[in-house]
């Protein structure tokens, strides 16, 4: 609230001036201002938006690309390799001359042109386990493509769930000012007709504005809600979006029987992350196997073929045509190498034993991830059970809280309650209804973790039990 002082008799043309200026300033800036379009959002298509823009997911892309052009690289090594060379040179000094049968000084100008070839037949099997376990490394990063996805679409879920229950409250909330407002008007009536002292009255107005404020707090509330899920979708913060989930206010969770064992099971079976584990674990293994070939021969195979040209001629002939020469010094070979490790400083060792820890590892992160999994099943199914009981005791509180509420009003209106006792039973219905939509809204949440933990949820389902309408 602003607060003027006095103005003084000199000053109190210009000052209104200023306000006058000011007010008729005001439509114009107003007329800048433009009503901003708001775009519809459902649950489906942020779905789709956050596939489609999540950097998380981006990035589990990226590193399954790089995990295939990791695969078809160790294909190649299968296949044998070819080069082309070629050189132009010029000699210049003494050379022997094999026409005069002397020494000359003079300036030769030589070309090469020769292919090679060669193709490994055996190298301990290194080839075939850095293959394998490509594959496998491969297999995982697609397979965790598939659960950052899922991780976004519960996250989307749940900041779906947050603001529609922030909405709820909002709509509790304005509920009660309406009805703060509507208890003001009586309480005034009354104390004009004298029933009831003008303490009431004054009461009723702090309610009035703490209801008010409550309501503030709710809006804020739900704005925050709104912020968080335009950050997880990567949307246009300047653009209004109104987010919409048909169906899921009227939907009434049901209670449903879970048993804990069977969840757990199930979730061995249904986890993605649980799989990427185990697939790197069948990768550490596929690379003790690649490390261990280097105990072994390499044998290869290799062949080449080439021709040259020299400007002094060739076979005692002076002539240097090009395309003779090309076609008599034609010729090539095969060759067939063997390579036996005898002695490497150790580093053969120092390999096999690095792949050997790396196998352990893995297998000690494959026994925490199903650990870590089984204690997630088992604290969800605890919340959810947790949910169902407060929920129960929501309702419970609020049917309480709703006769007590009317019972107030009633007395209070046969003039044989104060206000202290109204004002008291007015909060607890208030606070009775918000914790029921949030014990509500919560149980729901809770159904869809446990999905979520098993391994159920999937980025094409709908957020409620049957499809949402488009």
């Amino acid at each position: 609230m602003q607060r003027f002082c006095p103005l003084r008799p000199a000053a109190t043309g210009l000052s209104l001036l200023a306000v006058l200026l000011a007010f008729g300033a005001a439509p114009a800036t107003a007329q800048v201002q433009q009503p901003q379009d708001t775009t519809n959002v459902t649950f489906d298509e942020a779905v789709r938006t956050a596939l489609d823009q999540n950097t998380n997911i981006k990035r589990a892309q990226a590193q399954a690309r790089q995990s295939n052009v990791q695969v078809r690289s160790e294909w190649m090594d299968f296949a044998p390799d070819l080069s082309i060379n070629s050189d132009v040179s010029r000699r210049v000094g003494r050379n022997f001359s094999q026409v005069t049968g002397d020494f000359t000084t003079q300036s030769t100008d030589f070309f090469n042109l020769s292919g090679r070839s060669s193709v490994t037949l055996f190298n301990g099997f290194e080839n075939i386990s850095s293959l394998r376990e490509a594959r496998e490394r491969a297999g995982a990063d697609q397979t965790n493509l598939k659960r950052t996805q899922r991780e976004v679409v519960f996250t989307v879920m749940d900041q779906f769930i947050s603001l529609v229950e922030s909405r709820e409250i909002v709509r509790v909330r304005r509920e009660q000012v309406e009805a703060q407002r509507k208890r003001l008007q009586q309480i005034q009536e009354f104390v004009e007709a004298g029933s009831r002292p003008e303490s009431d009255l004054f009461t009723a107005e702090a309610d009035l504005a703490d209801a008010e404020q409550q309501l503030l707090q709710g809006r804020r509330e739900r704005e925050v809600s709104q912020t968080q899920l335009i950050q997880t979708l990567q949307l246009n913060p300047r653009a209004a979006y109104d987010f919409q989930v048909p169906g899921l206010e009227e939907d009434a969770p049901e209670p449903t029987q879970y048993e804990l064992s069977a969840l757990i099971d199930e979730a061995f079976q249904k986890r993605l992350d649980l799989r990427v584990a185990e697939a790197e674990r069948r990768a550490a293994r596929q690379g003790i196997r690649s490390a261990r070939s280097s105990y072994y021969p390499t044998v290869s195979l290799g062949g080449n073929y080439g021709t040259d040209w020299s400007s002094s001629g060739v076979r005692g002939d002076v002539s240097d045509d090009f395309m003779n020469q090309l076609d008599l010094n034609r010729g090539g070979g095969l060759s067939l190498s063997i390579s036996i490790p005898v002695f490497d400083r150790l580093q053969r060792s120092n390999q096999v034993e690095q792949a050997r820890v790396q196998a352990q590892n893995a297998e000690y992160e494959l026994e925490d991830q199903r650990q870590e999994i089984a204690l997630q099943v088992r604290q969800s199914y605890l919340d959810y059970q947790n949910a169902v009981q407060q929920l129960e005791a929501a309702n419970k509180r609020l049917r309480a809280a709703e006769r007590a509420r009317t019972a107030a009003q009633e007395r209070y209106e046969l003039g044989s309650a104060d206000i202290v006792e109204l004002q008291n039973a007015l909060r607890d219905y208030v606070d009775a209804a918000s914790q029921q939509v949030r014990a509500r809204y919560e149980l729901f949440f809770q159904q869809k973790r446990i999905d979520y933990n098993v391994g159920r949820l999937s980025p094409s389902a709908p957020l409620l039990g049957a499809p949402a309408d488009q």
